[in-house]
């Protein structure tokens, strides 16, 4: 069962097919990327930031062993590449879960989401700077937009006058696991053997970022940080935390996986706009509504990234 399926052969199909379902997928993810912005956000009554990654890591990475061994047999367990440079791809993946994860901590979902709007200027950063692709048409006034947009979000955040992670809050982390995001995203479809499925993929860059995040919870654990993790959740917290890890975590990545196999990541980067958009309407479900000043600056952000785009097609 070593041959790529029908769907996840590379280069597999006709060139519009792929486009469709590289579509789909990248709205998969985007949906459950976006609930997961205010689920998050609930667990962190539960959680802290620091432990709850690897805890959601190591659910999800079970998740996807399953779905190996079920669709592709107990033998493509085995990892298609050597240990220390899975760990190397994976730790860009384990800095965005931490990072996201504690921008998350530290900031508003309202204003994360404003500030993720602008997914399409940070992939073209990231794209310039690993693989030396021109930066896009109207890349500079879409990230001077970015810029004020997000500041205009943030200070629209209720209690940010008291609040904050450093400069700007958690705002900053967020963009920062944009950028380790897109370099696990073009890590993950280099460094395998051409012929390895997205699942297996997906499978072996999660549980190779286990490790460094352990790593960095012992260490905030230890440092004092952090303090030792509540072990008598409600039913409500295992829910999120199961949820969060199944479909935003493991199947999320997955389809992402999928999604930037078939259309790019510069296509994708466009289809994470939609993270916000759910971000807030789930939000909303959970009784947190944005500030005007969320909405101008949300605005503003995603104005940038429509003119990049505009930009592109011109």
């Amino acid at each position: 069962m070593s041959a790529a399926g029908p769907l996840e052969r590379p280069g597999a199909g006709d060139p519009r097919q792929a486009w469709i379902l590289g579509t789909a997928f990248f709205v998969f993810s985007a949906f459950f990327w976006g609930m997961n912005v205010p689920m998050t956000t609930r667990l962190f009554a539960t959680w802290d930031a620091w432990f709850l990654a690897p805890a959601r890591i190591l659910i999800a990475g079970m998740v996807l062993a399953l779905l190996v061994v079920l669709t592709r047999g107990a033998r493509e367990l085995a990892w298609p590449i050597m240990t220390g440079r899975a760990l190397v791809l994976a730790l860009p993946l384990a800095a965005f879960f931490v990072s996201y994860n504690l921008g998350l901590q530290y900031s508003n979902p309202i204003t994360a989401a404003a500030v993720m709007a602008g997914a399409p200027v940070y992939a073209a950063v990231v794209l310039r700077v690993l693989t030396g692709a021109r930066l896009e048409r109207g890349f500079a006034p879409a990230a001077i937009l970015t810029c004020i947009g997000a500041w205009i979000a943030v200070q629209g955040r209720p209690g940010v006058s008291g609040a904050g992670f450093g400069f700007g809050g958690g705002e900053l982390l967020i963009v920062l696991a944009f950028m380790c995001w897109n370099t696990y995203s073009i890590g993950s479809q280099r460094w395998f053997p051409p012929d390895t499925v997205q699942l297996r993929r997906t499978y072996v860059a999660t549980l190779a970022s286990l490790p460094w995040l352990v790593i960095a919870w012992l260490l905030a654990w230890g440092t004092g940080i952090v303090s030792a993790p509540r072990l008598d959740p409600d039913a409500e917290a295992l829910t999120l935390l199961l949820v969060t890890a199944t479909f935003a975590t493991g199947l999320a990545i997955y389809s992402w996986n999928m999604g930037v196999q078939r259309a790019g990541l510069a296509a994708g980067s466009l289809w994470q706009n939609m993270v916000p958009v759910f971000a807030v309407l789930v939000s909303m479900l959970y009784g947190i509504f944005p500030t005007t000043q969320q909405i101008i600056g949300g605005a503003i952000v995603l104005g940038g990234v429509l003119y990049m785009q505009w930009r592109r097609a011109a």
